[in-house]
């Protein structure tokens, strides 16, 4: 990283003041510019203080503006925090503007997964190994799998109790002679002064995000869903507003389904499986008509004369209101006779099928490139059955016209 002259004198000495540790409610402040770069493209100006969270720790950075430009990334760079900015700003003092109400969602959901994942140590010695924010996801991997949903049930109704106390939620700095001496819930990895968030008498561990003042701001932790990741397990889980926005969205369409099947919300599990009923039996009906329409078509193409004397009967037919895997089905009932070709398309876009009976050495891989390769179409198979397609329906009427002349002209 290329660090332009400074605004300012000497700034090669200064670090950025981190105000968001000292007041997480901060969310305007007043800087002066002391470094200026180009980070991936963009503008970047380092401050002598500032209120904007640089991602780290799992946690998404602040956003908002300084001077009114867009902040669309900050950077923690030991003892710089850049800025990269989403057009140009020519100054040596900004006034910051942070996105507030971005800063208190990532405070309600970091301090809900505090809780969280000490809720799961305490009831089923599950220890949390990595999590993620972001703007549409909120998870915790533990490392232990085959939690069943009492498992989780139990670790929810912990973490909600938890909120419901209102514990106070402070952090605070120890030196590294400290730390033995302190019950963590994770063991850091780094030595020297660390930053310790601890949640009243409940969790204490290393973090250096920001966090709401008590429990009760959390305001709910809901967990949405578990997946299996290898020898872990993956918690989806909201907190706070991202909660109440996942109640609403659930309610407002539980409350839609129950208006269309015109019942109770606690009905709503009867009327779908009445409903699923009902199409499982129309599907069979359904199956059953088709395969028996398919055995009659088969039998009145059978009924008709062959083409010409000496060659296998040509059975060439176009079904636009059937389904394609309806017509393969057809061509695939008329190859169990003897004596014949069929030649079929059906389906949308077209599709072409040729099926050949045992006895007919017709190879119908042959015959179908034959047919698709004038009009553009594509496809292959084997001796006995092949199957296409073409771009529209002219061109595979075109295609059903050809068979009989490609079949004599092949010798046959």
């Amino acid at each position: 990283m290329q660090i332009l002259p400074s605004r300012l004198p000497n700034n090669e000495a200064v670090a950025t003041e981190r105000l968001f540790h000292r007041d997480v409610y901060c969310y305007e402040f007043e800087a002066a510019v002391v470094a200026a770069s180009e980070i991936d493209g963009r503008q970047a100006i380092a401050l002598d203080r500032t209120a904007f969270y640089p991602t780290g720790g799992g946690q998404p950075c602040d956003t908002g503006t300084l001077n009114g430009v867009p902040v669309v990334d900050v950077r923690d760079d030991g003892d710089l925090v850049w800025h990269l900015l989403a057009g140009p700003l020519d100054a040596t003092a900004v006034r910051g503007d942070i996105d507030w109400p971005r800063r208190w969602d990532h405070m309600q959901n970091h301090s809900g997964q505090h809780i969280l994942s000490q809720s799961f140590i305490e009831t089923q010695d599950a220890l949390t190994v990595a999590w993620h924010l972001s703007e549409n996801s909120l998870t915790i991997d533990l490392n232990r799998t085959g939690l069943g949903d009492a498992a989780l049930a139990d670790a929810e109704a912990m973490a909600n109790r938890i909120v419901q106390r209102n514990l106070p939620i402070t952090a605070r700095i120890v030196s590294e002679d400290e730390l033995p001496a302190l019950e963590l819930r994770k063991r850091p990895d780094i030595a020297g002064p660390l930053r310790i968030v601890e949640i009243g008498d409940f969790d204490r561990v290393a973090c250096s995000g920001t966090h709401v003042a008590a429990t009760a701001q959390v305001g709910l932790i809901k967990l949405l869903q578990t997946e299996r990741r290898g020898q872990e397990t993956r918690v989806h889980f909201v907190c706070g507003g991202r909660a109440l926005a996942d109640y609403r969205r659930k309610h407002d369409l539980t409350r839609r389904l129950a208006l269309r099947f015109a019942c109770a919300d606690d009905e709503l599990e009867q009327a779908v499986e009445r409903l699923q009923e009902q199409s499982n039996a129309n599907y069979k009906a359904l199956k059953e008509a088709k395969t028996a329409l398919v055995e009659a078509e088969a039998q009145r193409l059978l009924a008709s004369p062959p083409l010409t004397d000496g060659a296998p009967r040509l059975l060439v037919a176009q079904y636009r209101g059937w389904q394609g895997e309806q017509v393969k089905q057809l061509a695939l009932t008329l190859r169990s006779y003897p004596g014949l070709v069929a030649v079929l398309a059906g389906g949308a876009p077209p599709q072409i099928f040729v099926a050949r009976s045992q006895d007919v050495a017709t190879d119908a891989g042959q015959l179908l490139r034959a047919l698709v390769t004038p009009g553009g179409g594509k496809g292959g198979g084997r001796g006995d059955y092949a199957q296409g397609a073409f771009p529209d329906w002219q061109r595979a009427s075109e295609a059903l016209a050809l068979a009989a002349d490609v079949i004599v002209n092949a010798g046959n």
